[in-house]
């Protein structure tokens, strides 16, 4: 009973809004099941009735019609309200998914080939096997309990019978629960991988066609989808297994009622009507026992998404993201900071000071941890350095990300844009005034790109037509826009052609604001704005004089 209590509990909590639809919804099955029940039954009452009286056949004839009729109507009812729970259910899902996915940073791309797999495929099949199956299943019970008490008054022993091998194929499931979860789980990994794959080929097709890498591409291409099908295969077999256990007892119990409901007719211990109540209770049952079992083999086949699901809804932010900045931001202070990927040192005991209204610059060779550093600042991918990082005092991993992000802007080397119109792309759903919006992209000398894309969304194919200039600016207009406390820019001008570079990073430099710069190569007209200059060499951070 515990189980059973827990069961419900799990699917009430991923339910979420949904519940009342969900309750709803089981409560128009329960009644449906009772009244397909009670049809077969009213239909053999009724021989029965016509062959001791033709008035009372008549008027169970009416009956029969009535229940038809509303059996039809809750049949139509059902179908519908099931359709509709479906519709609900899956849009949840996409919902709370997609708003736990999108807080996550610098995520790779097998990682969102997974999640849209996870999301076009496994969420319907949840949906559908879990939620709506559960549904189903306990129709089918409530069929069956039904059919139990009407079958009962026609003779125990052929309600034996149908009940004893029902109870079998039931079993016929569980039989196959973890070889079936392992196999379901196992298609969506090799899924995701296929469309990871697919995802990055396919943005690389100008590659593929310059450099002849058809015959390779193809090849490792197929490669995965001989995977999928593998996978594919075992879980047909799976399916296969349980249909043909489920298929034997079937046949076997309506040889026994037959056999049995004969010497009973002849024993004089069951009257014809009672057969015919039996045989079609029998059929009845017959559906429900075996899409029960296939039911179960299909709700046990997705509880490996299901807990997918549950850890991908649930991962939220840091719970020890707990103060919330509502001071300026007067300094960042970084205290002997070191850093370190596969044993490899990319930051070594990084100490400095970065004070409110000021701006620094950071230079340095490729490779020497510059971006590494900014994106420490940011707070941006994996942050598990050794060391301390301080904003106003407070240690940057328990200030909450909100609070900081309304005050620090990090802007960075590639510029990435969305499929939405540019005011979207920049304004990014934040209450930002029109004048604001259209006196940065001036600013920017971008004002030529409101009548050019007004209200249209930006595609991938208008996103090739930006030059790399343009798509850094459009990224500079998005943190602008919200006058930021600090700036963290890296490589925001390496697009721009000189005279538009030098005239970005002036702007940017008389911003009320503290700016941390890094470029690989500076511009010697504009160094006398820089209030501290670094160079950045071997993950270690010199003063530049």
């Amino acid at each position: 009973m515990m189980k059973v209590i827990t069961k419900m509990k799990r699917i009430l909590n991923n339910l979420d809004r949904n519940r009342g639809f969900y309750v709803l919804t089981l409560l128009v099955g329960v009644i449906f099941s009772g009244i397909s029940v009670l049809t077969p039954t009213i239909s053999g009452a009724m021989i029965t009735a016509y062959s001791n009286d033709a008035a009372a056949g008549r008027r169970m004839l009416v009956l029969y019609l009535i229940v038809g009729l509303f059996q039809i109507a809750l049949s139509l009812l059902d179908a519908y309200m099931g359709k509709q729970l479906s519709l609900r259910q899956k849009q949840i899902m996409r919902y709370r998914v997609f708003k736990t996915f999108s807080q996550k940073d610098s995520i790779g791309r097998e990682k969102i080939a997974s999640f849209n797999s996870f999301v076009n495929n496994d969420i319907p099949s949840l949906v559908e096997q879990f939620f709506g199956g559960t549904i189903d299943i306990i129709k089918c019970i409530f069929i069956l309990i039904f059919s139990a008490i009407s079958m009962l008054s026609a003779h125990w022993a052929l309600a034996l019978i149908v009940f004893s091998v029902s109870g079998l194929i039931l079993l016929c499931p569980k039989a196959m629960r973890t070889k079936s979860g392992k196999a379901r789980s196992d298609y969506s990994d090799v899924l995701g991988k296929y469309n990871t794959y697919l995802q990055s080929f396919l943005g690389g097709s100008r590659i593929i066609k310059s450099y002849n890498y058809y015959h390779r591409a193809n090849e490792i291409q197929e490669n995965a989808n001989v995977q999928i099908a593998e996978k594919e295969r075992t879980l047909i077999r799976c399916q296969m297994n349980v249909q043909s256990m489920t298929s034997f007892l079937q046949v076997g119990k309506t040889l026994l009622i037959m056999i049995v409901g004969v010497i009973l007719i002849s024993l004089g211990q069951m009257k014809i009507g009672g057969l015919v109540i039996v045989v079609q209770l029998a059929q009845m049952i017959a559906a429900p026992a075996e899409v029960l079992a296939y039911l179960i083999h299909a709700r046990n086949e997705v509880l490996p998404l299901l807990e997918r699901y549950e850890t991908m809804s649930t991962e939220m932010s840091d719970v020890s993201e707990e103060i919330i900045l509502r001071d300026k931001i007067e300094s960042i202070s970084v205290a002997n900071v070191t850093y370190e990927v596969d044993g490899i040192r990319i930051l070594d005991g990084i100490t400095a000071s970065f004070i409110a209204g000021n701006n620094y610059l950071i230079t340095g060779e490729s490779g020497s941890g510059k971006s590494t550093f900014m994106r420490l600042l940011a707070r941006i991918g994996d942050i598990s350095y050794s060391g301390s990082i301080t904003c106003n005092g407070n240690a940057l991993e328990k200030i909450s990300s909100t609070s900081y992000y309304q005050r620090v802007c990090p802007v960075f080397q590639e510029p990435y844009l969305f499929h939405a119109t540019l005011e979207e792309n920049i304004l990014l759903g934040r209450p930002i005034s029109k004048d604001v919006y259209i006196a940065t992209l001036k600013k920017l000398n971008l004002e030529y790109l409101i009548d050019r894309y007004q209200g249209q969304e930006l595609t991938p194919e208008i996103m090739e037509q930006l030059s790399g200039g343009e798509r850094q600016r459009v990224a500079l207009a998005r943190a602008m826009v919200c006058k930021p406390e600090v700036y963290l820019l890296d490589e925001v001008t390496s697009s721009l052609d000189s005279s538009n570079s030098e005239a970005i990073e002036e702007l940017l430099l008389h911003e009320e604001a503290m700016v941390v710069h890094i470029c690989h190569k500076c511009n010697p007209k504009l160094l006398s704005l820089y209030d501290r200059k670094y160079l950045m060499s071997g993950g270690r951070l010199l003063v530049n004089k």
